[in-house]
């Protein structure tokens, strides 16, 4: 593997040729880089960011919001070797059957193929993301809380099974790191902001891709030839993306149907109920994470029946900690996540070393992650913002550092929003089996209203599968239009799902994989 970082040399031009260009080194960018290089292809990425990750507007790169912030756009992107992964808890849990619902005519075809392409690569990515087991996203809950599984699904709940990658791990960029490149090879230019592509247009057919112009900020360049692109740069960049290179094809690469920027959405995230004082341990050691092989997993329910136009969704329980030891411990471990050393009061360290010694007893011991006593917990909703063509991504007037259009990114939560995330919760807290099942009641706290959900920095829909008119990529990730330009993020799903959408996307990526290898 070969690092550049075009900001450390100064005026230089690089023409460089590969079999595969991609956008973006966050996590679909290097899972997708790594598994192709070490087929023997060669490959080349282009990220926008630096070694150590960056929000947006460090590097100029910041949307604007004609109508409400959307906090994914900034606080939920990083720029960067290892994009959000520098930042991210780490979660991974698939997209399911919970994810198909009859009656939704092409987005239940999408989602089908989606569940079909997780259910055949999730094996793959947990073995290559470094873990030794096979999954077991539905079968581990009934091995470590059966009482809870048969209690919840007697009123109509399912629990699922999440599985948290360790600190260590959760910065994607450790994947390329152990990359020798003696199969394949592997070019990484950082600094680099991909700002010019040239097309080449189908007199009678699709359009192809010839080569993508990246700039650095101090003005220099590497221009790259590929047989593949693939634009891995997260929903909102990976939008901005085809519409430029719409733009350099005269408007015409891209069938006009296709949506492209339209429907953006997120999960919205709400605290819908609490645990009483005097449950609070009860609920912790029933439903609190814990390790298994050495891995910390989760627990997360989702309704076994529902059907549209209910959204997709699911609840978790929260637990509050917040005491020195466990700041210390967040504070040191996210440090070294996004590859920063970490700042520590002597004072801060002198009150958390002692607590350090009990969370890594029950880390060990008891095979718990350690909930000190009495810590409040919630129940907490996160569900699917419902796709709208109002929730978009455009290009505006104004150009950017780079000379760049700035996306346009309009974003608001509807009161049809807060009125599926009221009567949600309330199904929910319906099914909830309560003291009957042996499970502690729970206090609601909507109270008839939805005031402030927020965005839980999933975005989707931007650049959507299907294989309707509107969709902007095929089943195959190919972007309409064009014989060689792919797109693989969390744009591509109709919308957010059951699921964080990372550990679906690479699933995704390992289908890619195998596409682009056969086309090679």
């Amino acid at each position: 593997m070969t690092v550049l970082d075009l900001d450390s040399i100064g005026g230089e031009i690089f023409d460089v040729s590969c079999d595969v260009c991609i956008v973006g080194a966050g996590a679909a960018g290097l899972y997708l880089a790594d598994r192709l290089s070490r087929r023997g292809q060669s490959v080349v990425i282009l990220e926008a960011g630096g070694r150590v990750c960056h929000d947006g507007n460090r590097l100029g790169m910041n949307p604007a919001f004609p109508l409400d912030l959307y906090k994914g756009a900034t606080e939920g992107r990083a720029f960067g070797l290892g994009g959000s992964t520098s930042r991210w808890g780490g979660l991974l849990i698939p997209h399911s059957a919970h994810d198909i619902r009859d009656g939704e005519a092409e987005d239940t075809c999408t989602w089908r193929h989606i569940v079909s392409v997780v259910r055949k690569n999730s094996n793959e990515v947990l073995a290559t993301l470094g873990f030794d087991h096979e999954e077991n996203f539905d079968s581990l809950p009934e091995k470590k809380i059966p009482d809870v599984v048969r209690a919840s699904r007697s009123g109509g709940l399912e629990i699922l099974a999440g599985e948290f990658l360790p600190f260590g791990r959760r910065n994607l960029s450790h994947l390329v790191a152990g990359n020798s490149g003696k199969r394949g090879r592997l070019r990484i230019f950082l600094n680099a902001v991909a700002s010019s592509w040239t097309i080449n247009p189908g007199s009678s057919g699709p359009a192809r891709v010839r080569s993508v112009g990246a700039v650095s900020r101090n003005r220099n360049r590497v221009c790259v030839e590929a047989r593949q692109f693939v634009v891995a740069s997260g929903a909102i960049e990976s939008a901005r993306i085809l519409l430029e290179v719409n733009d350099a094809g005269g408007g015409a690469v891209f069938p006009s149907t296709a949506a492209i920027g339209s429907c953006l959405s997120d999960h919205l995230s709400c605290k819908i109920a609490d645990v009483a004082p005097a449950d609070r341990d009860r609920i912790a050691a029933l439903l609190g994470p814990k390790f298994s092989r050495g891995r910390l997993r989760s627990f997360r329910f989702v309704e076994s029946e529902a059907k549209p136009p209910a959204p997709r969704g699911f609840a978790h329980f929260i637990f509050e900690i917040d005491n020195p030891s466990f700041r210390l411990a967040k504070g040191v471990l996210l440090s070294l996540q996004s590859r920063r050393l970490p700042k520590i009061e002597f004072t801060e360290l002198i009150e958390g070393l002692g607590g350090l010694v009990q969370f890594s007893f029950d880390r060990y011991v008891s095979q718990i992650l350690h909930i000190p006593t009495g810590t409040p917990a919630h129940l907490q909703l996160d569900i699917e913002q419902m796709p709208t063509a109002d929730n978009e991504v455009s290009l505006g007037n104004d150009r950017d550092a780079f000379g760049r259009r700035v996306p346009m990114v309009r974003w608001r939560v509807s009161e049809a929003d807060k009125e599926n995330i009221r009567r949600t919760a309330e199904r929910l807290l319906r099914k909830w089996p309560g003291e009957s099942a042996g499970l502690p009641d729970l206090i609601p706290v909507l109270n008839g209203g939805v005031t402030k959900p927020h965005d839980a920095y999933h975005p989707v829909g931007t650049c959507r599968m299907g294989s309707d008119s509107e969709a902007v990529v095929d089943l195959d990730l190919r972007a309409r239009g064009t014989r060689n330009l792919w797109v693989l993020s969390t744009a591509v799903f109709p919308s957010a799902g059951t699921a964080n959408p990372t550990f679906s996307m690479l699933c995704l990526g390992e289908e890619l994989t195998e596409h682009l290898a056969k086309s090679l």
